[in-house]
């Protein structure tokens, strides 16, 4: 006889979310706190956000959007369901950024949605 009880091992997994869209300010204001709002697919009833990962430095930004996956052996495809996070990043150099979000994979490669913003000085 199975069963499962509190002490069964969790299954987690962590992924790269799929990315539709990313809202970003027109302008970067130097040493301030940009807000990005990203909106992901979350596939399952199981999935939720997990973090941001972001590579590079200087002026060029990949992120990735991660989000985790908790198997709880009855998960629900959750078609056209999105979440909206927030993505802050502090401004610590007056150059332009350009901010490359993994926005998924497709049958030509990886895709990305790419934003470029000025900095300005106040």
């Amino acid at each position: 006889m199975n069963s499962c009880s509190v002490d069964d091992p969790k299954i987690f997994a962590i992924e790269n979310a799929t990315v539709i869209d990313v809202v970003a300010p027109d302008t970067l204001i130097f040493q301030q706190n940009a807000v990005f709002q990203v909106t992901l697919v979350l596939p399952t009833d199981c999935h939720t956000f997990d973090s941001f990962e972001v590579l590079g430095d200087g002026q060029t930004r990949n992120i990735r959007t991660q989000i985790r996956f908790d198997e709880t052996f009855s998960c629900e495809e959750t078609p056209g369901v999105t979440d909206v996070q927030e993505f802050e990043f502090f401004v610590e150099n007056q150059d332009d950024y350009t901010f490359s979000f993994l926005a998924g994979a497709s049958q030509t490669g990886v895709e990305f949605i790419t934003i470029e913003r000025p900095v300005k000085v106040e």
